[in-house]
């Protein structure tokens, strides 16, 4: 038991008052003596028992009455036996109210977001108007990182709405403290009302402060079951007009039964372009793929739909894309330009090749160019490494073919600078290609497929090797062999270099070396190298992330502003942009408000088509159970946090309960009037 007001106990001290006053008028009784008092001799002792018994019992009262009086004003109670904290005059309290997307579902009074006001209001009715409450929600407003009063407390409830913000449990129990901090003198308590999704709960990353008292109220939707499109993305690295582009969806059917037949759309440039029809075994995803033609170069706004209810945020999945109309490659030469080159590029208008030696090369033409090939050249130079060592790390991809009578330790220190693998000198003996990565994109479509999976036949022709650089690199290097050959080393390589690729060949392209420059290999190699080089941006982004999206080289200039515009409405707004080396990024973090298709312009010319999607961390509305959320705190250590089970009781019944505990002070009030006419009916009714 504890008191509120436990400085009332020295009024126990009062108790020596009706000790004094009874000890004052306690009469001796005297002696008479007179003839033949047996009788009245009987009947005086019998009087004087009678009256000791009387003042003792008055004293009693009195005593016990002023006792209990004393307890009622200390205000004596049973804790909460989840409450560390004593009551205190002044109580700052935190509430979030969870406005994702998730309390869309419905409960069982309306939405979930329904029943989180009504709990919120709930909660603030449990305390005193002089106290103070902050208003948290997914959006994290500026408005609500301050204390207000109750009635404003429910003004600012009633303007929330559903968010596409998505936050972790930690983030939002770090922002709770951090208000809270500011408050030390008041008593301190937070409570998160929420769905409790597994996606966002079950990461624990914060450090706990014992002195606020965390609650967690948990809702419970009547069905859990939603169908989304959780990601796509094209099998072909680079879609050209003309060909045929094949894009797949990932589809998930977070539910507990199957679902046939759902068609799913898909739309480019508000056309539609395909449709399938999907069948999904509950609980889990399809794999789908959708073929489709574009006949025009340019950006490309692309839409993937679903029907689903009651959570259909996540029902439109968006992206975008660019239809190359040409790839800029550039071949720096060692000596005269390559005619195996020149024959394979110079007739295709998808790809545009520049030669250029690297003795008169204009570096500026670098960041211009989608691939640049080092071609045989003998020496490279420092000034020439250093200014492709920047280009590769800004997104680039450079493909090197060594010369004949390569300055190795120039290549090897240039190599090094790309964290790629090094050039030995020639090995004379004679071998062959056996090796080839299937899984490559470069193979992609060069060999029949037997069961669906593309094999290479083992009598396939494949490159003769009659001498090459061997090549040396260890498992620290994001090297992945393409190419192997019989004696073990590699034919060629990729290596993943800063935001860029090398892609190295331990031969050039001379017939002195090998034979696969007139190999029938050499063209879907070389061309899907350079399918592959040109830098592309995501096909699409996620709302509230705040990494950088990737735009280019151009940055504006001189006055001239980005300004990303939405293709369904008038919403626009200027991003944050940032370079780095001539890689151009831009951020937007929470700014853009809904999904959909966007263009990046700059005065009027669009550079670019983005495209932003809903945050997919709440379209799995699987949700711990209290048994797994008392699991989790329990095995976090988190002494604070307690979960509150309100059963048919009212939430405020029992958060007055968790913050007071059992109050007693009006049990003391009832046992004192209880006193006082035990006093009364005692001095009446009780004769000397």
């Amino acid at each position: 038991m504890q008191f509120v007001n436990p400085l009332y106990l020295f009024g126990l001290l009062a108790i020596a008052i009706p000790v004094i006053i009874h000890l004052f008028n306690f009469r001796r009784f005297r002696k008479v003596y007179f003839t033949n008092v047996r009788f009245l001799q009987a009947l005086k002792q019998q009087t004087k028992k009678q009256s000791q018994l009387r003042h003792l019992l008055i004293l009693a009262m009195r005593i016990l009455a002023i006792a209990a009086l004393v307890m009622a004003f200390a205000q004596p109670y049973i804790p909460f036996s989840d409450n560390k904290s004593k009551i205190a005059s002044r109580n700052a309290v935190s509430i979030f109210v969870d406005n994702s997307f998730s309390m869309e579902a419905t409960g069982t009074n309306g939405t979930l977001l329904d029943e989180t006001k009504l709990k919120a209001r709930e909660i603030v009715s449990a305390y005193k108007s002089t106290d103070l409450f902050q208003l948290l929600t997914c959006d994290f407003e500026g408005r609500h990182q301050r204390l207000v009063t109750r009635d404003e407390f429910i003004t600012m409830l009633d303007d929330v709405k559903i968010s596409p913000s998505v936050h972790s449990f930690s983030e939002i129990i770090r922002r709770q403290y951090d208000m809270l901090a500011n408050e030390a003198l008041a008593r301190r308590n937070s409570y998160i009302i929420s769905d409790f999704q597994k996606s966002s709960f079950n990461s624990i990353d914060f450090l706990e402060d014992s002195s606020v008292n965390t609650y967690l109220v948990p809702l419970k939707s009547v069905a859990l079951a939603n169908l989304y499109i959780d990601s796509c993305w094209f099998e072909q690295p680079t879609q050209q007009p003309g060909k045929t582009s094949l894009l797949s969806a990932r589809v998930w059917n977070k539910s507990e039964n199957d679902l046939e037949k759902i068609p799913l759309k898909l739309l480019i440039n508000n056309q539609q372009k395909s449709v399938a029809s999907i069948d999904i075994e509950a609980g889990m995803s399809t794999l789908v793929q959708l073929p489709f033609t574009i006949h025009q170069a340019g950006s490309q706004h692309g839409l993937l739909q679903v029907t689903d209810y009651p959570v259909t945020y996540d029902d439109r999945f968006y992206f975008s894309f660019d239809v190359l109309a040409s790839i800029n490659v550039l071949a720096i030469n060692g000596g005269s330009e390559n005619r195996f080159l020149n024959a394979l590029f110079a007739q295709d208008s998808s790809v545009r090749l520049t030669n250029k030696n690297y003795k008169s090369l204009d570096y500026s033409q670098l960041s211009q160019s989608d691939l640049i090939i080092l071609n045989e050249i003998p020496v490279i130079s420092t000034g020439l490494a250093e200014e492709i060592k920047r280009y590769v790390s800004n997104g680039g991809t450079i493909l090197l073919l060594p010369a004949p009578n390569a300055d190795l330790a120039t290549y090897n220190s240039f190599l090094s600078a790309l964290k790629a693998p090094s050039y030995s000198q020639v090995d004379t003996t004679g071998t062959k290609v056996v090796r080839l990565s299937e899984e490559s994109y470069l193979f992609r479509d060069v060999f029949e497929k037997q069961q669906g999976k593309q094999t290479v036949a083992s009598n396939t022709d494949l490159p003769k090797v009659h001498k090459h650089f061997p090549i040396v690199y260890t498992s620290s290097m994001l090297t992945v062999p393409l190419m192997g050959m019989l004696n073990g080393q590699e034919f060629l390589t990729l290596t993943n270099s800063g935001m860029g690729q090398v892609l190295q060949f331990t031969v050039p392209l001379d017939p002195a070396f090998s034979n696969f420059p007139q190999q029938a290999l050499f063209v879907p190699v070389l061309y899907n190298i350079a399918l592959i080089s040109h830098p592309s941006h995501d096909l699409y982004n996620f709302i509230g992330d705040n990494k950088g999206i990737r735009i280019g080289t151009t940055f504006p200039v001189g006055d001239k502003i980005y300004t990303i515009k939405s293709l369904a409405g008038d919403f626009e707004m200027i991003p944050q942009i940032s370079a780095s080396g001539n890689m151009v990024n831009i951020f937007v973090g929470n700014q853009v408000p809904m999904a959909g298709n966007f263009e990046l312009v700059n005065d009027k010319n669009v550079i670019t088509s983005l495209a932003f999607n809903y945050n997919r961390g709440e379209s799995d509305l699987s949700c711990n159970s209290i048994s797994e959320m008392e699991s989790i705190l329990d095995k976090s250590h988190l002494t604070s946090f307690s979960i509150i089970k309100t059963g048919q009781k009212p939430l405020n019944e029992v958060i007055a309960q968790i913050n007071s505990g059992t109050q007693l002070w009006h049990y003391f009030i009832w046992l004192t009037l209880l006193l006082l006419l035990a006093e009364i009916l005692l001095i009446r009714f009780f004769k000397k």
